[in-house]
């Protein structure tokens, strides 16, 4: 008996033990380089804390095919599940069952926007606040210059989160009657820049474009390049890779906001941990953004990309 321990104490010091089990199901996979950086979040916080993590993302964006992964993860009986709520109404059901599981959830970069009473009873929020992001990018431009007309980006329409940042931004030009419109681009980089392209000789006038997401900034700035529009079409964005600091510190890109993603990989394995351990968790929400990033502080900031903590 006492060789058997002491093979299984060996097996356990080379091969590793984890503790818990959580699971990470986002919307977005690996062709969106925004989720790379919460993966790497999630990998570094798991071997910090001797936790089995598993990521799990559809390969494009999908509802049925998420929806289909959040269930798969909570017939697993993960110790802790953390999800985007991307859409509150569909992930109602998996989510309450997975907490009357016994599963605690975390919800990160998308919270339930309903009202308290209806919303999913998750944890905590960890993440940025959408609506102001889109309100801070719409005062940004301002800051800049008063568009004459502007346009949206939207590469996941009906995705909460972007929805609000949209609706953030349409708040604060609308105020100023600036004409502005939601594009959806769909999450494909070669249509993007064909709708866009398409939208600006329709309306030649539009002379800033708000992007959501890297998927929606990416094509957006190689039309800007392409056309010989730097200067005339100026962009406005949110979230961080090294194509959009490039184009920040080329004039490419006016300003882009950031919201830490790699916390919104990192906490949340944090939190569940306490949580099972001492049965510790913050309050309510904890804000990873939104803050602004331009030519004042790209520097500073692109350094963190590179290393891919942003």
């Amino acid at each position: 008996m006492r060789r058997v321990l002491i093979f299984l104490m060996v097996v356990l010091a080379v091969f590793g033990f984890s503790k818990y089990t959580f699971y990470l199901v986002s919307h977005g996979g690996p062709a969106d380089p925004f989720w790379a950086v919460v993966m790497k979040g999630l990998k570094d916080a798991g071997e910090k804390y001797g936790v089995e993590t598993v990521y799990l993302g559809p390969e494009k964006y999908s509802l049925k095919e998420f929806i289909d992964l959040v269930n798969s993860a909570i017939a697993r009986k993960p110790d802790g599940l953390i999800v985007t709520i991307t859409n509150p109404v569909a992930l109602d059901e998996p989510l309450r069952k997975a907490i009357k599981m016994g599963i605690p959830v975390v919800a990160i970069n998308v919270p339930d926007t309903r009202p308290p009473e209806e919303a999913i009873p998750y944890l905590v929020y960890v993440g940025m606040d959408e609506y102001l992001a889109g309100v801070y990018a719409a005062r940004r431009m301002l800051q800049e210059f008063t568009p004459k007309r502007a346009v949206i980006a939207i590469h996941e329409p009906g995705h909460a989160g972007l929805e609000a940042r949209a609706k953030g931004i349409m708040d604060v030009l609308s105020e100023k009657n600036i004409p502005v419109e939601k594009l959806d681009i769909t999450t494909d980089p070669t249509k993007a820049l064909s709708i866009m392209k398409s939208y600006l000789m329709k309306h030649p006038d539009t002379d800033a474009i708000f992007t959501l997401g890297p998927l929606g900034a990416h094509p957006a700035i190689q039309l800007v390049e392409e056309e010989g529009l730097k200067g005339k079409v100026k962009i406005g964005a949110i979230d961080l890779t090294t194509k959009i600091i490039e184009a920040i510190k080329d004039g490419t890109v006016l300003f882009t906001i950031d919201q830490q993603q790699y916390l919104q990989g990192y906490l949340p394995v944090v939190f569940l941990y306490l949580y099972k351990e001492y049965g510790l968790i913050p309050h309510e929400k904890v804000l990873t953004g939104p803050s602004i990033v331009d030519k004042s502080n790209v520097d500073v900031v692109e350094k963190t990309v590179r290393e891919g903590y942003r």
